[in-house]
């Protein structure tokens, strides 16, 4: 078994009083020490002070006799001789104030939190101070058992635990959430146990450096992705890459989770693969789809995303000729104006057939819209603009310009027409 020596923390008081040559604990930023104030009427502030930490060691008594900072860390039981109140002095224990600690290390640094220990008796109180790591989607914590004795008003308590005890206790380098928590000496919980206190032990900076979604894939292809991925870190991590689908114009989109994969340091790529049969299982049919990629480490954080990619799924081919257009209109009469499509894919389309009016010399014109959904096969459709939309857009008696134009759902112009002339009479 190891030497208890080498597995015990101690923290001494700033005072040369205790003439053992140790050092001062050293002090790191944490709550203001106004719960240790509050332990009794007329009782002083409690003091920080300037330090550096003490070398393991065993713990001379008198710190934990005497001292307000005196606290001893251990994993073994504590020192023969240690103090300890009696039942009936026994008072409450205090754990409130949000601990402070390393929360990203290097694979061969050493671990340090520091949180404070309320205690309203006259005597020292012992502790029990379990320390969990519990690595992201586990239920496998790594548990450290740490003892601590806490002063008359309480006492900062600071752990540390170098590369070698992380390792030893299956902290390996990863992501963890910690618990911090609190026992008295008859193992009741003292306040109430801090969990999901996120940590990284080792680099694992990961990122998509590509994500190159085809354009267009076959109704019976397998949608194959290849992301290109570097971790820049020394420390491996698991990400889970997730591919949403959404149709143009839409904001309700189909997201698809792969399964976690571990990510050497370094590049590397993994495959992202939807088959027919897959896609269709989550009602990705085929289609115009706009795609994103991106990646959640372990830890849960976006890895960065590749947004807006144009996907057809499917052949689409539409072609369309010159709508037909009336030269003149009276302006109570609609405006009807005949779309002459052909689909000749395997895949419906939906397209965006354009109207827009100019006044001949000048720049201002007025645009309308007509949406459909465009079967493989001829498709004709009349885009009627009546007198009330045309009085909206201002598009009243006299001469036009009238230019028409049809798009896919990706937003790519399938073909425009211009140079029709319309006069609106009274």
């Amino acid at each position: 078994m190891r030497d208890p020596r080498t597995c015990a923390l101690l923290l001494l008081a700033a005072t040369a009083a205790w003439g053992c040559g140790a050092r001062a604990p050293r002090v790191y930023p944490s709550e203001p020490a106004r719960a240790a104030g509050d332990a009794g009427a007329g009782s002083a502030a409690f003091a920080e002070s300037t330090a550096t930490p003490t070398a393991p060691r065993p713990a001379p008594p008198e710190v934990i006799t005497h001292g307000v900072r005196a606290a001893l860390l251990a994993r073994e039981p504590a020192p023969p001789g240690a103090p300890a109140c009696a039942k009936e002095e026994r008072r409450a224990l205090s754990f409130e104030h949000t601990p402070t600690y390393t929360e990203k290390i290097e694979r061969d640094a050493a671990f340090s939190a520091r949180l404070f220990v309320e205690n309203a008796a006259a005597c020292t109180r012992k502790v029990t101070l379990p320390l969990s790591f519990t690595p992201p989607k586990s239920t496998a914590t790594r548990t450290i058992e740490l003892a601590a004795y806490v002063p008359p008003r309480g006492s900062f308590i600071e752990l540390r635990l170098d590369a070698a005890e992380l390792t030893e206790s299956d902290v390996t380098p990863g992501r963890y959430a910690i618990t911090f928590a609190v026992f008295d000496e008859d193992g009741a919980p003292v306040g109430k146990a801090l969990s999901g206190n996120a940590f990284r032990r080792g680099r694992d900076d990961v990122e998509i450096v590509a994500a190159p979604v085809p354009r267009r894939i076959g109704r019976g292809d397998d949608l194959v992705v290849p992301l290109s991925i570097h971790n820049a870190g020394d420390t491996a991590n698991r990400v889970t890459p997730l591919i949403v689908f959404t149709r143009p114009g839409g904001t309700a989109g189909i997201e698809h989770y792969d399964p976690a994969a571990l990510v050497v340091p370094g590049a590397s790529t993994y495959t992202l693969r939807l088959t027919p049969e897959a896609r269709a299982a989550e009602g990705i049919l085929p289609g115009a789809w706009l795609v994103t990629v991106t990646m959640f480490d372990a830890a849960g954080d976006r890895l960065g995303s590749f947004a807006g990619l144009p996907l057809t799924i499917g052949n689409v081919d539409v072609r369309a000729t010159r709508p037909e257009l009336p030269t003149r209109v009276k302006a109570s009469e609609p405006l009807r104006a005949t779309f002459k499509l052909d689909n000749r894919g395997d895949t419906t389309e939906k397209v965006t057939a354009v109207v827009v009016f100019t006044k001949p010399g000048t720049t201002t014109s007025a645009e309308l819209s007509f949406v459909r959904d465009v079967a493989p096969g001829p498709f004709t459709f009349e885009a009627v603009v009546d007198p009330a939309r045309r009085r909206e857009k201002a598009v009243g008696a006299g001469v036009w310009l009238v230019s028409t134009a049809v798009f896919g759902s990706s937003g790519d112009r399938i073909k425009s027409f211009t140079g029709h002339y319309l006069e609106i009479v009274e």
